[in-house]
C-alpha cells in the first residue's frame, strides 16, 4: 500500500508506557504507533517528558500534544503495528 492510500484521520489515541500510542482509525484499522523514534527531533524532544506525552489529544483527525506538537494521521496509519481489538 502507498502513503497516499492511508489517507484517514485517528478517532482514537490512548498514551502507552514506551511513548507509544494505542490508535483507531477512521479506516477501522487499530494499532500501536511508536513515537520514541522521533523524540531527539526538533520540538519532538518535549515529548520526552512522559506528562507531556500523556497529554495527547486529538484535534482534526491527529495526535496533538498540548504544546501544539502534532503527528500526521497519515504517518500514524502508515508506520503503526496492527493489532486486533477485541
Amino acid at each position: 500500500m502507498s502513503f497516499m492510500e492511508y489517507l484517514c484521520d485517528v478517532t482514537e489515541a490512548v498514551p502507552l508506557e514506551g511513548y507509544r500510542l494505542q490508535v483507531t482509525c477512521s479506516d477501522g484499522a487499530c494499532g500501536v504507533f511508536d513515537m520514541s523514534g522521533y523524540l531527539d527531533r526538533g520540538d519532538f524532544r518535549a515529548l520526552r517528558d512522559p506528562a507531556v506525552f500523556r497529554g495527547v489529544r486529538l484535534v482534526a483527525g491527529a495526535p496533538t500534544w498540548p504544546n501544539g506538537i502534532d503527528i500526521a494521521p497519515e504517518r500514524v496509519r502508515s508506520d503503526m503495528m496492527p493489532i486486533q481489538l477485541d
